[in-house]
């Protein structure tokens, strides 16, 4: 049995029932009305949840592939056995959520080792393929996603920290895939230009000069209004991805293998956030931005919900953008459709209009918000390849995303002229 912790509070327990998994709230939970629910595909309740709905929830919480295969041998639990993983490496997950062992409490006081850019260097060498994992097992750290990565604690001087037993963390770290050139210098690319052209996404770049791997600020750990303390350097903010809220495993999160598609997540922007109008013309950005760099990995597992601190609910800063459409090897095929298209190369202005309408937003406006945007990436492109240039070092990958941006943006002006 497993403790599950909301904010850092007891909000319910976690049992294994055969080959699933259920989940129940606390009583104290139950009547604390303060105390909201861990998701909305979960609301409070005194019934347990299991089923899909328990196994989407917790399961989008783990790494996968091959990277969850390593973390398993690493923290000596059984391949598949999910809530025993989630019991070794819960700690510190996505949004406001831990998981611990019952009857083990949380460090009341976290614990940090510094690291030096050598210390960065030898976690991420490519010839210690442990390195991560072993990172991941001694943090309790479980993030989600195919890539290896890890999370770290970058301190008011500037300086890392590798958090120790569930210790909260600042910025998520990832290993670029050896089997894609210049992935690195590709997502730092895109991302650089999405925030460039408008798109709110999170903040990107190198932890060090001499360190080569991606690292991106967690939107879900905040500054304190006041100075951070060694109880609570990060104010834990609560999210979860849309396969989390609409019961969606994440080996299903493709569209064509049972995933959501654009009118299912623009259908949880209208039903439950603040601001569903502004969040909807965000996702439409999104899809647009994604048509024109070529990032066909755009899955429902790369949207999510932000719980503010001023209790808004809204969609979280974009991230994991990256162009898959230059490396011709891979298949071709878009994470969601977009209209009736299935591949970037076959989306028609035809498309268009039924993105709008998948999103329920006025053909006008919509074309208005995807023309603004071809424009604005077209503004910023030059810039955008210097700027990548001088911070993260000349790749031939910038040219390659660059050159299709230019085509995409024109073909999109031509598709939405009326």
């Amino acid at each position: 049995m497993y403790t599950i912790y909301l904010y850092d509070q007891p909000i319910g327990r976690l049992i294994t029932r055969g080959t699933g998994i259920q989940f129940t709230y606390d009583v104290q939970a139950l009547a604390n009305s303060s105390m909201p629910a861990i998701s909305l595909s979960m609301p409070k309740r005194e019934e347990p949840y299991g089923g899909k709905v328990a196994r989407a929830f917790f399961l989008n919480l783990l790494p996968e592939g091959a990277y969850k295969r390593l973390v398993e041998q690493m923290t000596g639990t059984s391949a598949g056995n999910d809530s025993a993983l989630l019991g070794a490496i819960g700690g510190e997950c996505p949004g406001a959520i831990a998981i611990w062992p019952e009857g083990q409490l949380p460090p009341a006081i976290l614990h940090y080792e510094p690291l030096t850019t050598s210390d960065l260097q030898q976690l991420f060498d490519p010839l210690n393929a442990t390195a991560i994992a072993s990172a991941t097992r001694r943090a309790r750290l479980s993030l989600a996603g195919v890539q290896e990565k890890t999370a770290l604690y970058r301190d008011d001087t500037n300086n890392w920290q590798r958090p120790l037993d569930g210790a909260i963390t600042s910025h998520i770290l990832k290993q670029p895939a050896a089997a894609f050139p210049h992935l690195l210098e590709n997502e730092l690319f895109c991302m650089t230009l999405a925030d460039r052209a408008g798109l709110d996404v999170a903040h990107v770049g190198l932890p060090a000069p001499a360190v080569r791997v991606f690292c991106t600020e967690r939107f879900d750990r905040i500054r304190s209004a006041g100075a951070p303390d060694a109880a609570h350097p990060r104010i834990k903010l609560h999210q979860e991805d849309f396969c989390q809220v609409l019961e969606v495993l994440p080996s299903q999160k493709y569209q064509d293998e049972g995933g959501p598609g654009l009118k299912q997540c623009a259908s949880v922007l209208s039903t439950f956030t603040t601001l569903p109008i502004e969040d909807i013309t965000r996702l439409l950005r999104w899809v647009g931005f994604n048509y024109i760099v070529g990032n066909e990995d755009a899955h429902a597992k790369n949207l999510a919900l932000l719980y503010l601190p001023n209790s808004e609910l809204r969609l979280a800063p974009h991230y994991d953008l990256v162009s898959t459409e230059v490396y011709p090897d891979l298949a071709r095929g878009c994470a969601m459709k977009i209209g009736r298209a299935t591949t970037f190369s076959g989306v028609q202005a035809t498309d268009w209009k039924r993105v709008a309408a998948m999103l329920d937003l006025p053909w006008s406006a919509a074309r208005d918000e995807l023309r603004t945007l071809a424009g604005q990436v077209n503004q910023v492109l030059v810039q955008t390849q210097a700027s990548c240039n001088e911070n993260f070092g000349s790749a031939p990958v910038y040219v390659s995303i660059a050159a299709l941006a230019e085509t995409r943006t024109s073909r999109l002006l031509a598709d939405t002229v009326r």
